[in-house]
């Protein structure tokens, strides 16, 4: 069951499922926006909204880095 935890509009959205955490990041194109969602790291999930907004912000960034932990289908 998904549950959403926290969220910045147009930037990211936190959510539990079945007591996994994930982050859905809002990546930005000329004409689409879409969301790519990753596994949260243990020490991550207690993050406070302003350094979530840093991860997603990072994320965006280096999406490369973080691809080993990317959820496809995205949520």
């Amino acid at each position: 069951m998904k549950k959403l935890v926290q969220k910045k509009d147009w930037d990211y959205s936190i959510y539990n499922v079945n007591g996994v955490k994930i982050i859905s990041v809002v990546f930005y194109n000329s004409f689409v926006d879409y969301s790519r969602s990753f596994l949260l790291r243990k020490e991550e999930e207690c993050y406070s909204f302003e350094e979530f907004a840093i991860l997603a912000e990072k994320i965006r960034n280096n999406v490369t880095i973080y691809e080993d932990r990317e959820i496809v289908p995205t949520l």
